[in-house]
């Protein structure tokens, strides 16, 4: 008769995220890939010796983990979560380079350079580019933004990737004064009479990359975000 291989029990796991708020691991994202590496240890010790104690198999897997490990794993899936984020943000602006979204970038571009082109008072133009955008983005920011990164777990339990939410939203208060940077560079080196056009053309299609990174940070990444939480964490969803 083959030998039933012996896996955990319901309780047997409960007690495996019992030791992870035991040792301060309380993301229940990194819990889940933290009891996975352990119940895998466990179960591979009772393949070679069935007779042994779940006591004893969780002394000896938690041993070979030990509680630098549960460390290195966190930080670990918090690396792999913000590069996974960042390549998704970098992705869709890739895509405002291929047909036919170029052509938005393309008309952004055209229309500030004609601009600078049209008129001596190259300052003006970027000001009165620049100020509308941040103004409308520091509203949005404080007023809409939060509720496009509202995600209240039930039963008070925190993820990592709703903590990166929430992190993004405070990168984004910060990447609002990008124009004003634009707008002192522009004055710090003399750019309110230039005719250089390939300065003219550079800073014009700065500020229109700037403008589609700021709709990717602000709408597309946090949509996503929340698109990965609900396929992976749907019973946790409000």
């Amino acid at each position: 008769m083959p030998e039933i291989k012996r896996t955990l029990t319901h309780e047997q796991v409960k007690k495996l995220f019992a030791l992870c708020e035991k040792y301060e691991v309380y993301d229940y994202d990194v819990q889940i890939e933290v009891v996975d590496h352990i119940a895998s240890s466990i179960e591979e010790k009772w393949e070679k010796n069935p007779n042994l104690s779940f006591g004893w198999a969780l002394k000896k897997s938690f041993t070979n983990l030990g509680w630098k490990s549960f460390r290195k794993l966190e930080s670990k899936l918090n690396r792999q979560m913000k590069r996974k984020f960042t390549r998704i943000l970098w992705h869709y602006i890739v895509e405002y380079f291929k047909l036919p979204k170029i052509l938005i970038t393309f008309a952004i571009t055209m229309c500030l350079f004609l601009l600078f082109q049209l008129t001596n008072n190259n300052k003006l133009i970027i000001t009165v580019y620049c100020i509308p955008i941040s103004i409308i983005s520091l509203f949005y920011n404080f007023k809409y933004f939060p509720q496009k990164i509202d995600i209240n777990p039930p039963g008070g339990k925190s993820f990592m990737i709703v903590n990166y939410l929430k992190e993004l939203g405070a990168r984004t208060g910060r990447l609002v004064f990008f124009p004003f940077w634009i707008m002192l560079f522009g004055t710090t080196y003399g750019l309110n009479n230039t005719n250089s056009l390939p300065l003219e053309l550079g800073i014009a299609f700065i500020l229109s990359l700037f403008t589609v990174f700021l709709y990717g940070y602000f709408f597309f990444l946090p949509k996503k975000i929340k698109e990965y939480f609900l396929e992976h964490f749907a019973e946790f969803a409000v």
